[in-house]
């Protein structure tokens, strides 16, 4: 399953570009978000906007506990290490690039159940509920940009953690 990784990260990189895509029409009123969502979205973009990186890192990257055992002793570790540095490097990248977060709204959402009996997808992308949102933030230097994110909880009591996301200047 881990050699899969690349695959399924790289499919849900498509799936948050197809959505970006599907974004270029007219933009609409704001999109209906589930409250734990919503309370999710609100602790996420906080963080951004209060610069608190922390945050981001332990929302971020989601690793189902079947792949966790796989893992080699000691492994867990690297890869909570590496994922924090990329989350990192990626906040800087994209603060450069884009200045000082300063806000967000919701513009789609879409919320799928992937079941065990649904092997093939559980096997591909994770069970649980998956959200897709596309949300237009705003920034200091660049003021808009579309914010995809694919967030993933394993049940629906559970907290949602960040699988994909991109961040793309509006023309």
């Amino acid at each position: 399953m881990l050699g899969n990784r690349p695959y399924i990260a790289t499919c849900l990189l498509f799936l948050v570009l197809l959505l970006f895509a599907c974004t270029k029409r007219r933009e609409g009123p704001s999109a209906s978000v589930p409250a734990d969502c919503q309370q999710f979205l609100d602790k996420y973009f906080d963080a951004w906007k209060s610069k608190d990186i922390a945050t981001p890192q332990a929302l971020s990257f989601y690793l189902s506990p079947q792949d966790q055992s796989r893992l080699p002793e000691g492994s867990l570790e690297l890869w909570r290490a590496s994922k924090n540095k990329l989350v990192t490097e990626n906040f800087e990248q994209v603060t450069r690039d884009f200045g000082d977060f300063k806000g967000y709204e919701v513009l789609r959402v879409k919320t799928t159940t992937i079941p065990p009996q649904d092997q093939f997808a559980a096997n591909t992308i994770g069970l649980g509920i998956h959200t897709e949102l596309v949300c237009k933030a705003r920034f200091s230097k660049k003021h808009d940009a579309h914010v995809g994110l694919h967030l993933i909880k394993q049940t629906e009591g559970s907290q949602y953690i960040v699988a994909a996301w991109n961040f793309q200047a509006q023309p």
